[in-house]
């Protein structure tokens, strides 16, 4: 796989670890409290990011087929494209957005259901980026919702920054819920 595409792989992975970490801080049984009534729990933080992921997913394999079928160029350039979303503030816990309805939480799903359903958008995240392996992916552009026209690799860097966004949101509420305890 060709470099770019390794570290990005990486870096979506490392944050999804994070995730986890953050997210066994709170007993499994808990899952679906709610540290408010205007917060997410866990279990809805994990629908919200499967819903992400699975959409990002599918447009990535989407486009890096339609590309190869195009024809369209190999990648010859090995420079980094980690932070070049950096200006976004993805991260900045400190501004609250509104998720789009597409990708809001339901609250139906169980904890297992939910965790199950993570580990298959990743997978399917994984299949789209192989799908893109070999090609210039930095010129192939789609609109996002709230970026507008990225490249893939943007696409696939939104993935990782938003869910390290949410690997803090986790961490709040497994605190919030711990320092609520039943």
């Amino acid at each position: 796989m060709h470099s770019r595409l390794n570290e990005l792989r990486d870096y979506v992975d490392a944050q999804r670890s994070a995730l986890l970490a953050a997210a066994t801080a709170l007993p499994r049984d808990r899952w679906t409290e709610r540290p408010a009534p205007d917060r997410w729990s866990m279990v809805e933080l994990f629908e919200h990011l499967y819903k992400v992921e699975h959409s990002c997913a599918r447009v990535i394999g989407r486009s890096a087929a339609e590309a190869r079928a195009a024809g369209h160029p190999p990648e010859t350039d090995a420079h980094s494209v980690l932070g070049s979303l950096d200006a976004v503030g993805l991260r900045d816990r400190t501004r609250r957005i509104q998720a789009p309805e597409r990708v809001a939480p339901t609250g139906t799903w169980t904890a297992d259901e939910a965790a199950d359903r993570l580990a298959t958008s990743r997978a399917e995240l994984h299949e789209a980026i192989r799908a893109g392996d070999g090609l210039a992916l930095g010129s192939v552009y789609q609109t996002h919702a709230r970026l507008g026209e990225i490249d893939l690799y943007r696409w696939i860097l939104f993935v990782g920054e938003h869910e390290a966004r949410h690997v803090a949101h986790a961490a709040e509420i497994a605190e919030q819920l711990g320092a609520a305890a039943p």
